[in-house]
């Protein structure tokens, strides 16, 4: 099984403490969701439009999808693996590091590909930190994330919990997608529409708007540009409040983008451990990531990696 966050516990204002992480009740549930509750995504989480890309000159055809897509890496992405895992401590943190062997090939993606995740409990600060490490065989494309959904009031609380959530978001320009989902390589500005998070806003508030960037997927599920982008350090990206318990989750990442996803997919078919069916919009993500389809978009921030020179990402959830 991939390394897959199945539950975080953190205290309300009262002192109580509530898993957050929409999870499944056993392994086999895990292993048959369509979700992907969080796992590690990869090889490149995201699109890629028309299930291929050209790199160095040569064109690489990938596992096509719906819409003629690649999603996550395709039907056995990184989600789907066996990893090895080591415990790591130090004075600053206890946690798991987890690695794979990603063979050339593999998912059609040139490269024999090391990939490391580690997930550490900071010991002085109520926060996870997800760090990412790969080196690669041969040029190739990478791009990571975890796929983790969260409902700060519980992760039984349901989709009316989340509706009173509050979602903050560093974000200037969103990618702007044509009606596949295939971005158009125009990066517009959030001002004026509903993807302008950079004031709090109830969720709420917006999912009830008759929004053509809402209705392609019955809420949100968009790449946000953010303002501070691809930072050596993790920098604040962005937070969502749960006011009944009074739950904050800040996000802080070194990566240029966030897939926020507001759960439109769960329509009640999968219990969580909790014994209860999540339905639409019963969790959000918030996947720290690199832009979807940047092999194919040259004004994107490139998703190369080449022999030599590893790549790093961080990701930190903080709790309050």
């Amino acid at each position: 099984m991939a390394p897959t966050l199945t539950a975080i516990e953190t205290p309300d204002r009262q002192g109580k403490f509530a898993n957050v992480v929409l999870n499944r009740p056993d392994i086999g549930a895990y292993e048959t969701n369509q979700r992907r509750y969080g796992a590690v995504i990869g090889r490149y989480a995201g699109r890629i439009t028309d299930a291929r890309f050209s790199l160095d000159g040569q064109t690489r055809q990938l596992e096509a999808g719906r819409n003629n897509m690649t999603l996550h890496g395709g039907s056995r992405g990184y989600d789907k693996r066996l990893w090895s895992s080591q415990v790591v401590s130090d004075s600053q943190s206890v946690g798991v590091r987890f690695s794979l062997l990603s063979p050339a090939g593999d998912q059609g993606f040139p490269g024999t590909l090391r990939l490391t995740v580690t997930y550490r409990l900071m010991r002085k600060s109520n926060a996870l930190r997800i760090d990412y490490v790969a080196w690669t065989s041969a040029p190739t494309v990478v791009n990571f994330t975890n796929h983790a959904f969260f409902n700060l009031a519980g992760a039984g609380a349901g989709a009316s919990a989340v509706a009173d959530h509050r979602v903050q978001i560093d974000a200037d320009r969103y990618a702007e997608v044509d009606a596949r989902k295939a971005p158009t390589g125009k990066l517009p500005s959030v001002a004026g529409t509903v993807l302008d998070f950079r004031s709090p806003r109830r969720l709420g508030d917006v999912l009830r708007l008759d929004d053509p960037l809402l209705a392609a997927s019955n809420g949100f599920d968009h790449s946000l540009v953010l303002r501070d982008a691809m930072s050596t350090v993790p920098l604040p990206a962005g937070w969502i409040e749960d006011p009944a318990s009074g739950r904050r989750m800040t996000v802080l990442t070194t990566e240029p983008s966030i897939q926020f996803n507001s759960g439109n997919g769960f329509d009640g078919s999968e219990t969580g451990s909790e014994g209860v069916a999540y339905p639409r919009h019963a969790g959000l993500a918030f996947e720290t990531q690199h832009l979807p389809d940047s092999p194919n978009q040259a004004t994107f921030p490139s998703t190369v990696l080449r022999p030599g020179t590893p790549f790093r990402s961080t990701t930190v959830l903080r709790f309050s």
